[in-house]
């Protein structure tokens, strides 16, 4: 059963990650390492389940990590030698990176639009990811919120965010051409918690005209969809 606490704070941690939207990363690793070589990731993209990270499975083996970087210390200092790291995140931290991703990669289904100088990625009940490019691979913006980072490394498309206040995320995406797959690869990060959560997300191509309906937006109505015959 879902907590109060958390039903208070889930809202209140979908609207902070709205104002976030858009391209960022880079704390700790280089955005850009390859030439960038643009492909085409035009389409609607819905989630493959099977082939996709299980989040809980993610954070067991995050902790195990943890575990064992904390017997290795101890190891250490027992023969007292010294180690350099940053602290290591405890069971809370742990539990509140869990929810950052859980709602980061909520998102089952995709559109991304696309052209020379621009790509746009919407996900459903989500922000979307925006990001304009020149052609020389990155584009940056900074400010009030942080350090945002997008662009082209190599054939992989990243959106990668900076704040502030200590948390980084981290999207990025390729195609494979031979199964008609897209992987989104989510990298959530906190200044607690200097193990970042990888999360594995497989999309496979599908189309409106299989959903069994129409959806068009209007002016006076907003979002108005209907059965198809």
């Amino acid at each position: 059963m879902t907590s109060p606490a958390y039903k208070l704070w889930r809202p209140i941690a979908i609207c902070w990650l709205i104002l976030l939207g858009g391209c960022a990363y880079e704390r700790h690793t280089q955005a850009v390492t390859r030439i960038a070589t643009p492909v085409d990731m035009t389409g609607h993209w819905e989630i493959d389940f099977a082939r996709s990270d299980n989040l809980q499975a993610q954070l067991s083996s995050m902790a195990r990590r943890v575990q064992r970087e904390a017997d290795r210390r101890a190891r250490l200092a027992e023969e007292g030698r010294g180690y350099a790291g940053s602290p290591l995140p405890n069971q809370s931290d742990l539990v509140t990176l869990a929810r950052l991703a859980e709602i980061i990669t909520e998102p089952l289904l995709l559109e991304v639009i696309q052209n020379d100088a621009r790509i746009r990625v919407k996900r459903d009940k989500s922000f979307a990811l925006v990001c304009e490019y020149d052609g020389s691979g990155l584009s940056i913006t900074v400010d009030t919120l942080g350090i945002q980072r997008c662009g082209w490394d190599g054939d992989q498309l990243f959106f990668v965010l900076e704040l502030e206040e200590g948390l980084d995320v981290t999207h990025r995406l390729s195609l494979s051409v031979k199964t008609e797959m897209l992987l989104m690869v989510t990298s959530v990060e906190t200044s607690a918690t200097r193990f970042p959560l990888v999360v594995n997300q497989y999309f496979t191509p599908y189309s409106l005209e299989a959903l069994g309906y129409r959806c068009e937006r209007t002016l006076t109505r907003g979002k108005v969809c209907s059965t198809r015959q």
